[in-house]
């Protein structure tokens, strides 16, 4: 990567900690994204209600807005375990592009769409072709397509994490 084009750390928390990290993160004036979902919750009273909870949990992201010395120094004062995930060379922080992130937190928007998430082991398991959507609000967003009982699922893997989401694979188009 070059030094102009932007770029995001995969973080790992323990202990279900993703939010008081992603906090701790903001505190430092860093920006973090963290995977939420909708679940409903049963009130005493008989009513549901929903509430966003982290869908991945021990899973976080933070834009790269400093260098990996920082990064380090940040992430040993956080009050709470983390760590960062490294890059098949074990050597240096996972980077994430800026244009793969947009459309990873695109399809982790809980207000958006209903996603289904894996460990990126189960997602790159998942037999599809890769395509690239073409139509609707997803447009642009690369992936593999995956098909289960004649439905169709959009499968995007990075980072150790997947999500799944339907889509109509007439909005896809193969990637050659």
């Amino acid at each position: 990567m070059t030094g102009q084009e932007e770029a995001w750390y995969a973080l790992r928390s323990f202990n279900c900690k993703e939010m008081e990290a992603s906090g701790y993160l903001q505190e430092q004036g860093l920006q973090c994204f963290v995977p939420m979902m909708i679940k409903e919750k049963a009130l005493p009273d008989g009513k549901v209600e929903r509430v966003q909870v982290p869908a991945v949990h021990n899973y976080l992201f933070m834009k790269k807005s400093i260098d990996h010395n920082a990064l380090k120094k940040v992430v040993a004062q956080c009050p709470v375990p983390l760590c960062v995930i490294k890059s098949m060379d074990g050597q240096h922080p996972c980077e994430i592009p800026e244009a793969e992130m947009n459309e990873f937190r695109l399809l982790c928007d809980p207000d958006f769409v209903m996603a289904t998430y894996l460990e990126q082991n189960e997602a790159e398991a998942k037999v599809g072709k890769e395509v690239v959507v073409m139509h609707g609000p997803l447009k642009g967003t690369h992936g593999k397509l995956h098909r289960v009982r004649n439905k169709y699922f959009l499968v995007k893997t990075m980072a150790g994490l997947g999500v799944m989401v339907r889509i109509s694979r007439w909005y896809c188009k193969v990637i050659d």
